[in-house]
């Protein structure tokens, strides 16, 4: 079942966030979850999803389970003239649980997300996709041919 993350979840997000940085240590050869207390993260993570009303968290359940979840942020663009009610999408932290990758359920909930922007008068949505992850994107009609650029601090 897709549906919207609820504060039930939030413990489980924080776990499979923190199993994301670790896979993305060992991939990537990133520094990630080295010297951090783990059950302090956790507990952070939780007060983020509490607090937070930037990012829309949409999950894939299965038997109780979140097997899935993305995080959609809506930016609103300023109107122009003729033009004045859409958006961009920024789509992050999209993490399927190893033992439920390469059976559909990523893709059925980029999906459902994909026809919800839509409806939304969403623009576009944008990703910043690991070197791992780029084929399943294209898979899914994201084109890498942007001029967007970036200022690093």
């Amino acid at each position: 079942m897709i549906r919207l993350a609820e504060e039930k979840d939030f413990l489980q997000l924080a776990e499979m966030k923190w199993e994301h940085s670790a896979e993305d240590d060992v991939t990537y050869g990133e520094n990630n979850i080295a010297g951090v207390n783990k059950q302090q993260f956790i507990n952070e993570f939780v007060a983020f999803l509490k607090n937070d009303t930037t990012y829309t968290v949409f999950v894939m359940e299965l038997d109780g389970i979140v097997v899935s979840a993305m995080y959609v942020a809506i930016i609103n663009k300023v109107p122009k003239p003729k033009v004045s009610n859409y958006c961009l999408a920024y789509l992050t932290n999209v993490h399927t649980l190893e033992a439920y990758r390469n059976k559909g359920y990523g893709t059925q909930l980029l999906t459902y997300i994909k026809n919800y922007l839509k409806e939304k008068n969403c623009e576009m949505v944008i990703v910043w996709p690991s070197k791992n992850s780029v084929r399943w994107y294209e898979r899914n009609g994201f084109n890498p041919d942007n001029t967007m650029m970036q200022y690093d601090f």
